[in-house]
Parts: C-alpha cells; structure tokens; sequence
C-alpha cells in the first residue's frame, strides 16, 4: 500500500513538472514570437519613418496661425529644415488677428521662422477676411481646399504636413485646414506623387508630459524627435512671438510633448 501512495505521488510530481515545463517552454515560445513578429513591424514602420528625412522632397507645412510652427510643429521643422535635399515651405493661413495684434504678430511669424531654419522667401502667409483667426469659426472647405491645390501645384510639392481631425486643442480653424486636406485626397485633386500626413493628437496627459510619452507604443507613419538643445531653439522661436509669449504658454513650451517629438499619420480617403 505505501509503495503503490509512493509511485503515486512521483507520478503526479512528475506529471506536473512536465506540465509546467511545457507552460514555461509555451509561454517562453510565445514571447519570442510575439517579439520577433513586433520587431518586424517596429523595424518597417521605423523605415517608413525615416523614408521622409533621407530623401529629397519638397515640404508643404500648413499652419493656421503664427506660433503655430512653434508650438505644435518644432520638432519637425527642426529636423527637416536641417536636411540638404528637403526644400521646406510653410503655409500660415491667417495673420493671427484675433486680439487685433495681426500686424505685430506677422512680423513674430517672420522671426520666428528665421530662428527655426526655415528661408523667408518660403513663408506663405495669407491675409483673408474669409479666413478669420478665431476658435470659434470653421473655414471654408471649399476655398481652402483651391488655395491649397494651387500651391501644391505651384511648388511642386510632394509632401504636405498639417493637423489632424481634432488639431491637438481642438481649435476649429486646425480642424479646418486637415478637412480641406481630406477633402483633396478623398476627391483625387491632388497629383499622386503628393502625400499628406496630419500631426497626431493625443490625449491631456501625454500632451503636457512629454517624456512619458515615449511609454506608449507608437502606431504613426511618421516620426520626429529632437534633442535637448533643439527643444531650446523651439522654444527661442516661441519667445519670437512676444504678443503670446505669456505664462501658460510658457508652460506648455516647457512641458509639452510637441515640444520634444512630432507623430504623424498618412490622410487617406479610407
């Protein structure tokens, strides 16, 4: 009887330990695929990222206001006014008159843009009373979707770069302009070498923590991340615009995410 409760007993012990064997064995199978296979994807979606800073390309950014390059924007034109073989445009649809500073804050822009590294025989700044800066006031699809087709076409962009459907503080004349933009692409108006990418938006926490940012996993087609003095030149082109330049803004430069990193995602008609 107690040989037969022994045999037992080895039997199930060993039954189990083959059972958590083969679990560890499953379980360390399963991560190395599950890795393998996010490598992969990390490894294509990294080359796509890079697929835009490597080579040639004329750049279209649309901006709505001044101190839009700045806050929203820093990071890529960092990256891509530094770059020989990119020719890099910015399209700032409003002067920025909502506070009646229009004048000052066109002179700002010109200053700013100087500080980031962008030319200033490539700053494209309109002044239209059907394009008012005011949060309040959606654009017209129709007329920005023309005036943009026009200097796509002029310029020969192949790159267009701009907000997406929320336009990171849900300011309407953003959401405007990445309308427009949908609009373009879902009609087929634009040439089919031109490819349009909207800056991601996120939600308040990894807006205004901007290194807990990299915590997250990344899901964007396009990416820039600048370094610590690049974020200080950002931030000197935000002092640029003395007319806006206050105390939560200055916050917001010290802390945001879109001071340190842009994402973006491809427009596409589906």
């Amino acid at each position: 009887m107690f040989y037969n409760t022994m045999l037992y007993k080895i039997f199930h012990q060993n039954i189990f330990e083959v059972i958590d064997l083969s679990s560890a064995m499953f379980m360390t199978a399963s991560v190395l695929v599950v890795g393998y296979v996010w490598t992969c994807i990390r490894a294509s979606r990294r080359q796509k990222m890079l697929e835009l800073e490597n080579t040639p390309h004329r750049v279209l950014l649309i901006t709505a206001h001044p101190d839009d390059e700045c806050m929203f924007f820093g990071p890529v034109i960092q990256k891509l006014s530094k770059m020989k073989d990119v020719h890099l445009f910015l399209m700032c649809l409003s002067v920025g008159d909502y506070e009646g500073k229009g004048s000052q804050r066109k002179t700002e822009l010109y200053d700013s843009c100087k500080i980031l590294g962008i030319e200033e025989g490539n700053i494209l700044l309109c002044k239209n009373t059907l394009l008012p800066d005011n949060p309040r006031v959606d654009w017209d699809t129709i007329l920005l979707s023309d005036k943009i087709a026009e200097h796509v076409e002029q310029l020969e962009i192949d790159t267009v770069l701009t907000f997406d459907s929320y336009g990171v503080s849900g300011h309407r004349n953003h959401i405007s302009i990445y309308l427009a933009l949908f609009h373009l692409v879902y009609n087929k108006l634009l040439p089919s070498y031109c490819h349009l990418y909207s800056l991601d938006s996120v939600n308040t926490l990894r807006k205004y923590v901007k290194y807990i940012d990299v915590l997250f996993n990344n899901t964007s087609d396009f990416k820039c991340t600048i370094s610590t003095t690049e974020q200080n030149c950002v931030t000197k082109a935000m002092q640029a615009h003395d007319s806006q330049y206050i105390w939560f803004r200055k916050l917001y430069m010290k802390f945001s995410r879109y001071t340190r990193v842009n994402t973006f995602t491809t427009i596409s008609a589906n």
